[in-house]
């Protein structure tokens, strides 16, 4: 894939940076590959569309969603992934890193790494490298209220794009601060259950939809003979309450299965 990072370029330049986008595009088309577009406004994430995007990797989060983006996103057979916590999370790790106060990791099977944990829990070297303003509890108060505005945009638009038939993958942009492999996963999909969305489409939405989204559907994403046997044990039913996942017992790989505690790196708090 091609993937653009595309974020409200300046007024005298928007004609001359979408036209660029729709030269990426034709390009990515004679190559065979998909268009993968970083777009978190209304504006842009059409520009991307209409470009022939295949995937927007993230919410547009400053303007609800109209019937002309649901036109673009579904005539593209494109894939929506929200993204609704990495923003969130950014904010925090500045806020505990200015206020010297480390966030607590939710990890209840114990999978981040202690060098991890080490860094998250270490913030006073990092707050060092902030200036005495970076530092000011009011901005980071104004920092958080940011994102609630657009937590509620965001979580809007999920409602609209599943409501008029576009294809939503859950993701989580894991790696960003506090947005951590493994366990972000679970915020991820408890925040879409807040926003509205059925337990059972979230599991398909986190399986069969981001095969989709990763063009391996024939692989993975669904039960089936003849794909790679990559499966959980649960003790929960997530299609009843999401929060089910958290009761992770087992784990399969390519047909080989491990007890969870098996792959831990610390042992889960009792």
């Amino acid at each position: 894939a091609v993937k653009v990072w595309y974020l409200r370029p300046p007024n005298d330049r928007r004609d001359d940076l979408d036209a660029r986008l729709m030269q990426v595009g034709e390009s990515a088309r004679a190559a065979g590959l998909d268009l993968i577009v970083h777009a978190t406004s209304l504006r842009e994430a059409k520009v991307a569309l209409r470009a022939g995007a295949k995937l927007l990797v993230h919410s547009v989060e400053d303007a609800l969603v109209d019937d002309e983006f649901l036109a673009l996103l579904t005539g593209n057979d494109a894939v929506y992934a929200p993204t609704l916590v990495v923003g969130a999370f950014w904010s925090r790790a500045i806020a505990s890193i200015a206020l010297d106060s480390p966030y607590a990791i939710d990890d209840p099977n114990g999978c981040v790494a202690p060098g991890s944990v080490d860094k998250v829990n270490n913030t006073s070297p990092l707050r060092a490298l902030m200036s005495p303003a970076q530092r000011e509890p009011e901005g980071i108060f104004r920092r958080l209220e940011r994102n609630g505005r657009a937590a509620f945009v965001m979580a809007e638009n999920l409602r609209r794009v599943f409501a008029g038939g576009g294809m939503v993958a859950t993701a989580t942009d894991a790696g960003n601060p506090l947005t951590l492999h493994g366990p972000s996963i679970y915020n991820e999909m408890e925040t879409m259950q807040a926003a509205g969305i059925d337990p059972l489409d979230i599991v398909t939405m986190s399986t069969h939809n981001g095969a989709i989204a990763m063009g391996r559907l024939d692989d993975f994403g669904t039960l089936a003979a003849g794909k790679i046997a990559d499966l959980i044990v649960l003790e929960e039913d997530p299609t009843a309450d999401v929060r089910g996942f958290r009761s992770l017992t087992h784990v399969m790989r390519a047909g080989i299965l491990r007890e969870q505690e098996e792959l831990a790196w610390r042992r889960p708090a009792s």
